[in-house]
């Protein structure tokens, strides 16, 4: 596998980023929390798992790869920092979860909180991971003069970047539909007057 990149995956986060938070941006509670009949998530289920992906993606990586160093940041998740499963009365077994695997039954009742709140943690989540690839980008351009071992944990750190990407792309589709469900248009849809 090619440890080289082609294309700029740091434009790629930022442009799904900025879609998601504008299409979120739009709507409002009682939006974000419908569901249709017989259905168990929400948009603001998949605003927080995303939110929560990509804060454990970061703190995930920085803890299994001290290598990178102190200036990639703190490898706790600003969940666990800022108790926001406490604060938003998430169940206490539920804490470490990221939303991946949840069962419908269980996913269903997750407390969200406030949109504002919501929006707030999904923001700096992608701002982290953002800040955190775009460090990268200037650190480890190539993996040219890195030891074998260092090598191969950069092109799986690159590697994973590529799949939260394209989960983040998933989520987005699924968010449309529900948006369309509830408006009959998603943001890809012009809405006609």
């Amino acid at each position: 596998m090619s440890p080289q990149a082609l294309y700029d995956v740091l434009f790629l986060f930022k442009d799904i980023h900025k879609v998601v938070l504008d299409f979120a941006e739009e709507l409002d509670e009682a939006q974000l929390r419908w569901k249709p009949r017989g259905y168990s998530t929400s948009i603001g289920f998949h605003l927080w798992h995303l939110a929560r992906e990509s804060d454990f993606l970061r703190a995930i990586i920085l803890e299994r790869t001290p290598q990178l160093g102190e200036d990639f940041g703190e490898p706790r998740e600003i969940w666990a920092r800022e108790s926001l499963a406490q604060k938003w009365g998430f169940p206490t077994e539920l804490n470490a979860t990221v939303g991946t695997g949840l069962n419908d039954d269980v996913a269903a009742t997750l407390p969200l909180p406030p949109k504002n709140e919501l929006m707030d943690y999904l923001s700096r989540s992608y701002e982290a991971i953002e800040k955190f690839v775009a460090l990268l980008d200037e650190r480890y351009p190539n993996f040219e003069n890195e030891d074998e071992e260092f090598r191969k944990k950069l092109e799986s750190i690159r590697l994973n970047l590529l799949v939260f990407l394209s989960h983040d792309c998933r989520h987005l589709g699924m968010m449309e539909c529900l948006k369309g469900l509830q408006t009959g248009f998603g943001s890809a849809t012009e809405q006609r007057k």
